[in-house]
């Protein structure tokens, strides 16, 4: 005859098991916060490359422009003549317009979030080049759309995943430049209409192609999290 517990000992168990796994988890991410050496502050302008339905909001494909914030876990010792390098970061973008005169656009572009993975390249001298790969969530979080002339609005959502590929240098001071592309094909967008119809030659999806070039401040914050120089 198969056994069974008694109902009462299902709680206890459940309770003398929860504070080992919380212990696990705790001092899982306490590694993983531990091993956080940098953080880096950053401006970003951008260019779109393809033949878009939106245009920088100075008139060309040039003058997107917005900033960002990542966190980099360092993946090799401090001795080591490459250093390798994981990142996650958040960012907006904005400064983009419709090339439809009769849709006005309102609204920015959100990074939630983008990963990264960096290799730079140890040297003596006043620069250090680094290579990083970037993917993430992109969206396009409720944009405002103003149909002109007047004053009708209409919004649109849209969510894709982004590729991208950077090259750039660490500088002195603590600085970095760098440029890299882009790869954002947002394929169905997601209207909320006035009416319930989407008029003609509004956009049913979005290619946001872009070539950008990012400006930062590194700071070292290894001494919060714990991090040692090895």
């Amino acid at each position: 005859m198969r056994r069974s517990f008694p109902r009462v000992a299902l709680p206890i168990f459940f309770l003398l098991a929860a504070p080992r796994s919380a212990a696990h988890a705790q001092f899982g991410l306490e590694r993983v916060v531990s091993n956080i050496d940098v953080a880096n502050l950053n401006a970003q302008g951008s260019c779109l490359l393809n033949k878009s339905v939106l245009r920088a909001a100075s008139g060309g494909r040039c003058g997107l422009y917005g900033w960002g914030l990542e966190v980099a876990l360092s993946l090799s010792p401090d001795t080591a003549h490459t250093q390798y390098q994981f990142g996650v970061g958040y960012g907006q973008i904005t400064g983009f317009q419709s090339v439809n005169p009769s849709l006005d656009l309102h609204g920015m572009m959100r990074l939630t979030p983008e990963v990264s993975f960096y290799a730079t390249r140890v040297v003596n001298t006043w620069f250090m080049p680094y290579l990083g790969v970037h993917t993430g969530l992109v969206t396009l979080s409720n944009v405002q759309a103003y149909i002109v002339p007047g004053d009708t609005v209409a919004s649109f959502s849209a969510t894709t995943l982004q590729f991208g590929a950077t090259v750039g240098l660490f500088l002195p001071h603590s600085l970095y430049l760098d440029t890299g592309f882009r790869y954002r094909d947002f394929r169905a967008l997601e209207w909320r209409l006035p009416k319930g119809v989407l008029p003609a030659r509004w956009p049913k999806s979005i290619i946001m192609n872009a070539l950008q070039v990012t400006a930062g401040y590194q700071f070292d914050v290894g001494g919060l999290t714990g991090k040692k120089k090895k």
